[in-house]
């Protein structure tokens, strides 16, 4: 019973970090870090308690799952992250303590909870407030400091649903002015997307099969992918400094995005593959080009 309540207090404090660094997160690293981190609760059981219970353990501990819940992209953005995760559990542990508060003051023995009240507001306790108090405001400055970042960030982002056949591909998108990326022939826009969004809905060797080929560039593979076999293709672009290179792309039904309170449809949009992170901080997995989504939200207006 113990361990259950565990796994879902751990569940619960890192989908809430997540949520809050709009991190994508799957199910299933979900409840195995949640599951990780709850086994911690049979350490007392060996001779290892002692370290289990001292804050230097405790830190470790909780660097260890926040590294298994999220990766490590960026020193900033997993310093961030852990700082996240702290913050939700320091919310989820002042709830507790209100709580418990509220159920101490209900009581009827009062004089239960005089001696309650009177170990709450002792010397020690009042020093302890004290010396808390530029702890807190620090925190608070940070968690405000990271929000506006984050905030400022969010106002660029678009929310985008993909269709492919009976399948939906969701992920944020960073709207990037300078993103012209267009098909040659059908003068389609093209956005692009990380291979890795494809995971969650192939089998484990059909996605391994089309990162190889997109990351190996191995264009000859493109009639053995068995997955949408007719809507593939293949579009020419050039970065600066660089040759000719040539973008692995599908043709969706369509590409819905959510962007400044207003839904877009687009029918003829193609989505190029990227073998890599498009974002160090894992803010977006797609780019989105700007000129497509402004018309036609003006168009709308």
């Amino acid at each position: 019973m113990l361990w259950c309540l565990n796994v879902i207090i751990h569940f619960i404090l890192f989908s809430g970090t997540a949520r809050l660094m709009k991190r994508r997160l799957t199910k299933k690293r979900l409840w195995t870090v949640s599951i990780a981190g709850s086994c911690t609760v049979f350490i007392i059981l060996t001779p290892f308690e002692s370290w289990f219970v001292h804050p230097v353990g405790k830190a470790l501990l909780s660097v260890l799952l926040v590294w298994m819940a999220f990766g490590y992209r960026s020193l900033k953005t997993f310093a961030q992250t852990v700082f996240m995760f702290y913050v939700v559990s320091f919310l989820a542990a002042g709830t507790l303590i209100a709580l418990e508060t509220i159920r101490f003051s209900m009581l009827e023995n009062h004089g239960f909870l005089n001696d309650y009240t009177a170990s709450m507001y002792g010397s020690f306790s009042i020093i302890l407030m004290v010396s808390a108090l530029p702890v807190i405001w620090l925190i608070n400055r940070w968690t405000d400091l990271v929000t506006k970042t984050r905030k400022l960030k969010s106002a660029k982002l678009a929310n985008v649903n993909v269709q492919i056949g009976e399948d939906h591909f969701h992920g944020e998108a960073l709207v990037d002015t300078g993103n012209e990326l267009k098909d040659p022939i059908t003068r389609a826009p093209v956005m692009v997307m990380e291979v890795s969004v494809l995971e969650d809905k192939l089998s484990s060797d059909k996605y391994k099969q089309i990162q190889t080929m997109v990351r190996e560039k191995r264009m000859e593979d493109i009639e053995h992918v068995e997955s949408w076999k007719e809507r593939w293709r293949l579009i020419p672009f050039r970065t600066a400094g660089q040759d000719l290179q040539m973008m692995f792309a599908l043709k969706p039904d369509n590409v819905r995005v959510n962007y400044d309170n207003t839904e877009v449809q687009f029918d003829s949009m193609l989505v190029g593959l990227e073998p890599q992170s498009l974002s160090s901080n894992g803010d977006f997995t797609m780019i989105l080009p700007a000129d497509p989504l402004q018309t036609s939200t003006n168009a709308t207006a």
